[in-house]
């Protein structure tokens, strides 16, 4: 009788301490799944929709010489430009001397906004903590 009483109690054991978790464990792994799966969907159609806006080669005030708007932006953002050299109408080469990475890449992101796009860039640390020191080449006109 106390071996029958055992064998039920290594059952359950087994069951509740086994059995139920790992089954837990997989409806949730497959819940997990299929969600990022549907948020995977989700941001490559706004992708897709993105990809499908027509650039805005226009913007970035056309009228006015790039190391001008780009002078003027920079100032607007509250970067300090250490060099901004004009190498024709539509390019430019900039260098700051220190900038934090957030301010910087949503400066850049406004500026592509404007049509206005990055076409080398490097970034170092900077004396001062958290931020970088950058030198970049700025074009205007269609991005790939």
């Amino acid at each position: 009788m106390l071996g029958v009483m055992f064998a039920l109690l290594a059952i359950v054991i087994l069951w509740f301490g086994i059995a139920m978790p790992l089954d837990r464990a997989q409806r949730d792994a497959r819940a997990a799944l299929v969600e990022a799966t549907d948020r995977n969907a989700a941001i490559r159609a706004a992708a897709d929709q993105l990809k499908a806006l027509p650039r805005n080669s226009a913007g970035g005030g056309s009228g006015v010489p790039l190391d001008q708007y780009v002078g003027q932006s920079a100032g607007e953002a509250g970067l300090t430009l250490e060099r901004a050299q004009a190498q024709g109408n539509d390019r430019m080469e900039i260098a700051i001397a220190s900038v934090r990475p957030i301010a910087l890449f949503s400066w850049l992101s406004g500026l592509e906004a404007q049509g206005v796009r990055v076409v080398t860039m490097s970034a170092r640390p900077s004396p001062t903590a958290g931020s970088v020191s950058v030198q970049a080449v700025l074009e205007r006109g269609e991005g790939q």
